[in-house]
């Protein structure tokens, strides 16, 4: 299955790279290019025990592939999952960034 993920974060990362090593063919997409970079040489843009390796694993492999193309990586993909912050605020959550993010994947397909 090829599977388009935005968010590049903690969840978005950690469930792509799950995914890729269990066979499935996973895009990770972010608005940070740096962190698009990190995750495309196969190093975490944060700490997680056990993600770097089987990161490196699955980059090699051609299985996870990052970008910043949320149209490209949508419209190849049979599902796509949006892994997005969503900071605490005084009244629940700050959505906007989940808001941006459905509008754009509505946009792409």
């Amino acid at each position: 299955m090829r599977v388009a993920i935005i968010g590049g974060g903690p969840v978005g990362l950690v469930s792509g790279t799950v995914l890729a090593s269990v066979g499935h063919d996973v895009c990770i997409v972010d608005i940070d290019t740096s962190r698009v970079g990190a995750i495309s040489n196969g190093a975490p843009p944060f700490h997680e025990p056990g993600l770097e390796p089987l990161l490196r694993r699955v980059v090699d492999q051609g299985r996870l592939r990052a970008t910043n193309n949320l149209d490209q990586a949508v419209s190849g993909a049979d599902i796509t999952l949006i892994c997005v912050g969503t900071p605490s605020t005084a009244d629940g959550a700050d959505l906007t960034a989940l808001c941006a993010a459905s509008a754009a994947v509505g946009h792409a397909l």
